[in-house]
């Protein structure tokens, strides 16, 4: 029998080959966007100050032989263990928090929201295809209903984050003023995609009535109030929300990075690496 999943349209679940499909194609939206950039990076300069050479085509083997000279030259101008670099500037963004301690919060928290979900969702995957090859020393079920409160947890991270970030822009001057509809558009899509996260999360396990709930109190009410009490529009078209977020989630909050402003996510890591951290 094919293993479904609860996502779907008018009451129908999509098979896990046909989300196995959907989620392949994300995948590889994600890696041309990233080799687009990666080969665009090649583009730029050999060396520390210099420009690009004319004529020159950028290519990943390019970008990585630059890259590694340019981690290994920089070692002249201050002696930052690239162990500090990476727990420090990278995971921890000091630089920032000296900077702007309310944007290091909300950039934390969708980092570890964002990550931590992400991270989960590998697992729930992996335990999925393990059983589905027919190795079965974990259920995938009990998996699922073992993972629901930690996820609540980084959801709620990733929803703080975000309304932090709407907030800024809607009353910080200087915030205000640089941001742009492109801007606006990312910020609100996340919103959506996050709160449509919680709904299907909470009408997937409530039914109206319900009464026998054993699991933890803080969840039960946690789902009751995101499906307002057990309304029934919550619970009839709960399939449809919830793959609305899950095609959001791949395709906005996944593919879409290296397209976007996101691709900082990435580039600003391997910046601060090369660059030892930066000035101090």
């Amino acid at each position: 029998m094919a293993m479904e999943y609860f996502s779907g349209i008018a009451g129908v679940s999509l098979t896990f080959a046909v989300m196995m499909t959907v989620s392949f194609m994300a995948i590889l939206l994600l890696l041309m966007g990233l080799y687009f950039n990666v080969r665009k990076w090649g583009q730029g300069s050999e060396g520390w100050g210099l420009d690009p050479a004319d004529g020159k085509k950028g290519s990943i083997i390019v970008f990585f032989k630059t890259y590694w000279k340019q981690l290994r030259s920089h070692s002249i101008h201050h002696g930052q263990h690239i162990l500090e670099t990476l727990i420090f500037d990278v995971l921890l963004l000091r630089r920032t928090a000296r900077a702007d301690p309310l944007r290091w919060f909300m950039h934390m928290l969708i980092f570890i929201g964002w990550m931590g979900l992400f991270s989960l969702s590998g697992a729930m995957f992996a335990v999925e295809m393990i059983h589905l090859i027919g190795i079965h020393f974990l259920d995938p079920a009990w998996f699922r209903d073992f993972l629901q409160f930690p996820n609540q947890i980084l959801g709620y991270m990733l929803l703080l984050g975000v309304i932090v970030a709407i907030a800024r822009r809607l009353f910080i001057k200087k915030v205000k003023e640089n941001t742009n509809s492109y801007d606006a558009i990312l910020i609100v899509t996340l919103f959506i995609v996050v709160v449509t996260g919680f709904i299907a999360h909470a009408g997937r396990y409530i039914a109206i009535g319900m009464t026998d709930f054993t699991g933890l109190d803080f969840i039960y009410y946690d789902y009751l109030i995101w499906t307002l009490g057990g309304l029934t529009p919550f619970l009839t078209y709960v399939k449809e929300i919830a793959l609305t977020h899950s095609i959001l989630a791949l395709f906005v909050g996944f593919a879409f990075i290296p397209y976007s402003k996101y691709i900082h996510a990435i580039a600003a890591p391997l910046t601060m690496i090369v660059n030892k951290g930066g000035e101090h």
